[in-house]
């Protein structure tokens, strides 16, 4: 069992490397969301502690990112308004009909829009 988990580790690494320039764009992106989404949980008298990088893969590390981010996304959503909810809903649908991203987005479905960059990067779907 050692031995494949050793194995298993050595593949990851190798993986992460062979893919470093692109897991590099993802986390940036990811990291960009995380920071968006921490400025409207601050805003609601919150705060959040951005994942901290460790020993284990780059992916590992995005996985940290992007679940911090939809969880802070969602506290954020269920403090919105019935008005602001419906908005949201629709904006983020339209996103993710078109991929385009509109200024009149909230920080939220911007920062949602940038983690959703950052998946398909990280082949994350």
């Amino acid at each position: 069992m050692t031995q494949e988990l050793e194995v298993s580790e050595r593949l990851n690494h190798a993986w992460d490397e062979h893919l470093c320039p692109v897991l590099d764009k993802a986390i940036e992106a990811a990291d960009y969301a995380w920071a968006t989404l921490e400025t409207e949980i601050q805003r609601l008298g919150y705060s959040a502690e951005r994942p901290v990088p460790d020993n284990a893969t780059k992916h590992a590390y995005f996985d940290a990112i992007k679940w911090d981010a939809l969880e802070m996304s969602d506290s954020i959503y269920w403090s919105l308004s019935s008005e602001e909810k419906e908005k949201d809903d629709r904006d983020l649908e339209e996103f993710e009909t078109t991929y385009i991203l509109r200024e009149d987005y909230s920080l939220r479905i911007t920062a949602l829009a940038f983690l959703t960059v950052g998946k398909i990067l990280a082949n994350d779907q």
